[in-house]
């Protein structure tokens, strides 16, 4: 099945993801890719980090008995991932091979208990280190850190205006200093300075859920929770959009997590129903 256009036209890959028997992903709250093309899947099933080939083979996993409910994944250019883990209230660092190198949060201690988050969803790093937090589900928040993990800033309250979100899901900082948000109730992305100062937004973007930005093309990938995907401009012009296909067709489901590898192709993980990971590659 082809979709997009232009120079945003992509050939779906059926039939990529290859289980063993009996092996569920569960929900997938997000996915990353890393330089030699592992598929990292961050999962509610029995195996929540599952290590994939690029050809949708399982070639290892990890974190069984610590990982408690996936929600983000964000792989730094020291090719570390930030595992967000909603219901422990914590952000887990690891090595792609498993090792735990730290965490951002007390597991299992709320905001509203001296924790520093309260059901947070995503994170970014920066290249000079700075950690940007989504912290959508308990709280209404985004916060930054410094490289060492020291809390500096914390901005947002629930409501609709600008600065303000109903349930901040995503987050993504692009190189011209310019902070993401996907404010997922409100059907908007919410762009701020590093500072978190409002800029501006960008409207009529039903339900975004995550973000991949492609600097080098000008896109920005964004996933809207039980529609598809959609491609804009990086300043918030659409490029193009498509819609999740479903079978069977009348299921619960939607594209929550993205990633886009080297090469270009576009993995997507569905919540709402199990071991629903998709890829595109592009159209040749």
């Amino acid at each position: 099945m082809r979709v997009g256009s232009g120079d945003f036209t992509y050939d779906y890959v059926d039939g990529w993801l290859k289980l063993p028997p009996g092996w569920s992903l569960g929900w997938i709250g997000s996915i990353a890719t890393d330089r030699l093309g592992r598929v990292f899947c961050f999962n509610r099933g029995t195996h929540p980090m599952t290590v994939l080939g690029r050809e949708g083979e399982v070639i290892g996993h990890w974190g069984d008995a610590e990982l408690c409910y996936a929600h983000g994944v964000f792989l730094d250019r020291h090719e570390r991932l930030w595992l967000t883990d909603q219901l422990a209230h914590v952000v887990w660092i690891y090595g792609t091979d498993g090792t735990l190198h730290g965490r951002l949060g007390y597991p299992y201690v709320t905001s509203e208990s001296a924790g520093l988050f309260n059901q947070p969803t995503n994170t970014f790093v920066t290249d000079d280190g700075s950690i940007y937090v989504s912290d959508g589900y308990g709280d209404t928040k985004c916060h930054r850190f410094d490289a060492a993990g020291r809390h500096e800033l914390t901005w947002g309250e629930p409501g609709t205006g600008p600065g303000q979100f109903a349930l901040p899901h995503g987050i993504w900082v692009t190189q011209d200093d310019r902070v993401l948000v996907a404010d997922r109730e409100n059907d908007r992305v919410q762009v701020f300075d590093r500072d978190g100062a409002y800029l501006t937004e960008w409207g009529d973007i039903p339900l975004p859920s995550d973000f991949y930005v492609d600097e080098e093309r000008g896109a920005v990938f964004v996933t809207e929770l039980n529609r598809g995907v959609a491609v804009f401009d990086l300043d918030g012009k659409v490029i193009t959009r498509w819609a999740q296909e479903r079978q069977p067709p009348d299921r619960i489901g939607g594209p929550h997590g993205i990633w886009v590898d080297d090469q270009g192709a576009i993995y997507v993980g569905e919540v709402g129903a199990d071991s629903y990971l998709h890829k595109w590659v592009p159209a040749r």
